[in-house]
Formats: C-alpha cells, sequence, structure tokens
C-alpha cells in the first residue's frame, strides 16, 4: 500500500512538472499583451501611445517566436539576430515614447538583462 501511494505521489508530481512547463509558454501574442501592458504601467503611456507600442511589441514577439523556432534550442546561434531584432525594436519605440519614457525603457531592459544573469 505505501509502494503504490508513493508511485501515485511520483506519478503526480511529474505530471504537475510537465504541465507547469508546458503552460509557461505563451503565444506571441500573450507576449506582447504582457509586455504592453507591463510598459503602460512602468513608463505612462498615454492611451495614444498604447496602441502603437503594442503594434510593436507583436511583430517583435513574432519575429522572436520564429527566431526560436528556427534555432530548435540552439540558443547561443540566436543571439546576434535576437540583438538585431532588440535594437530595431529600439528604435521603433523612439519613434513613440517621449526622451523620459525611453530612458525609463532603457532601465527596465538593463533590469531584465542583470536578473536573467544577461550582462554583457
Amino acid at each position: 500500500m505505501k509502494r503504490l501511494l508513493f508511485a501515485i505521489s511520483c506519478l503526480f508530481i511529474v505530471s504537475f512538472t510537465v504541465s507547469a512547463q508546458q503552460g509557461n509558454q505563451r503565444s506571441p501574442e500573450e507576449n506582447a499583451k504582457r509586455m504592453t501592458e507591463r510598459m503602460t504601467t512602468d513608463l505612462n503611456l498615454t492611451p495614444q501611445q498604447v496602441a502603437p507600442v503594442d503594434s510593436i511589441n507583436l511583430v517583435f514577439a513574432k519575429a522572436q517566436a520564429a527566431l526560436r523556432e528556427k534555432a530548435n534550442g540552439d540558443f547561443s546561434s540566436m543571439r546576434d539576430d535576437m540583438q538585431k531584432l532588440n535594437a530595431l525594436r529600439f528604435q521603433a519605440f523612439e519613434k513613440v515614447l517621449t526622451d523620459e519614457q525611453m530612458q525609463a525603457y532603457k532601465k527596465l531592459m538593463e533590469e531584465r538583462q542583470r536578473n536573467r544573469g544577461g550582462g554583457n
């Protein structure tokens, strides 16, 4: 009886872990929406800025998803392409955000890099 309970517990833990990992994979649309919501709050976007920022985030979320798929798990191979993509996104945001918002955006991106352990 103890072995049966142990086996069931192990199966439950494994299935929970697998489903949690699969749940972390969001669509590009979900990623773009989440980023736009965060930027709206953190950068105090005006109502006029939200739609263009959302469009930019969606375009780049789709491009990132395509790069990830192309890399097929080899993330070091897509590093340069991601850096180029991020530079293009930055340029697009410069056309929509104020100077103050751009400074705050730069700071947010630097913090994200540090939190990921990806400082260059």
